[in-house]
């Protein structure tokens, strides 16, 4: 019996995961009205569905969402980054297994080092100064604060970390970083030229804008809402650079078989190899 895997693809490293997966690749672009049908078929086939990392870029996309929910039939499994709890309900309900990258300490982690370098890509295209020798903040001592903290101070940044937790302070120093609590951010942030946020709640205020130099970037990469005061920001002539899903963005290839390396490892796991065919359906959306 053939085996059905579809992917919905939002960005070059969805589009590649299929490379790493075993099976005939096909694919169809949902945003073509005269493919639709074939792609409605596609998903009734799907004994397997591999979502959009993270699982919230279905939000803009309620049609593809409402099918997805009205035609996965036959599926047994699911895969996602960031499943949201309206969709652990829904695959809950409808029986379907469903495996969260982000809650695989090894993927989180491996997605943080690669998120790290984007993070290096992304101060160097939109900042005026070299990260070496450089006044930098990084604001959360996550996975992603802490691996981009590490990174930037092995290029040369002289690295401060913002953050709440009297724990995470304490990790950020033994790694060598300067480690304070929000409330000296202000002070910390007068003479530097380059803010990271990894932390989704209004972290960078008006009081910590207000001291950063003309000349300074944020760069953004919480998620939505994200961490930056944007109004006060605009109101100080302060660039901010919202940078999410880098992963999709950067070494796209290295990143889609982080993932696909996770499919496999589970497909055995859930419903066997068995015998037939293997094909897997691409729908761009």
């Amino acid at each position: 019996m053939d085996r059905h895997t579809v992917i919905l693809v939002t960005d070059l490293r969805q589009q590649y995961i299929g490379q790493y997966l075993c099976g005939t690749v096909q694919e169809l672009d949902y945003r073509e009205p005269d493919r639709r049908t074939q792609c409605i078929e596609w998903i009734r086939m799907a004994e397997q569905v591999v979502l959009p990392t993270p699982v919230s870029k279905l939000s803009d996309r309620k049609e593809v969402s409402k099918i997805l929910k009205e035609n996965l039939i036959n599926c047994k499994m699911a895969f996602g980054g960031k499943i949201g709890e309206d969709w652990k309900n829904f695959f809950t309900s409808a029986g379907i297994s469903f495996y969260d990258f982000m809650e695989d300490e090894k993927i989180a982690l491996e997605n943080a080092h690669i998120t790290a370098e984007a993070v290096a890509a992304e101060v160097l295209k939109h900042g005026l100064y070299s990260i070496r020798d450089q006044k930098m903040i990084v604001a959360g001592y996550g996975r992603c604060g802490r691996e981009t903290a590490n990174l930037l101070q092995a290029m040369g940044a002289k690295v401060t970390v913002l953050a709440r937790s009297v724990s995470d302070r304490k990790a950020a120093k033994r790694d060598g970083h300067n480690a304070v609590d929000f409330s000296y951010g202000p002070e910390e942030a007068y003479g530097t030229r380059t803010i990271i946020n990894t932390v989704p709640a209004c972290v960078l205020t008006e009081n910590l804008i207000a001291e950063m130099h003309k000349d300074a970037v944020i760069i953004d990469i919480a998620s939505a809402p994200g961490g930056t005061d944007t109004a006060a920001a605009e109101r100080h002539g302060i660039k901010v650079v919202p940078a999410l899903g880098l992963p999709g963005k950067y070494t796209v290839k290295s990143s889609a078989k982080i993932l696909a390396d996770a499919v496999c490892q589970q497909m055995p796991r859930k419903f066997g190899m068995g015998e037939g065919k293997s094909w897997i359906f691409q729908i761009i959306i």
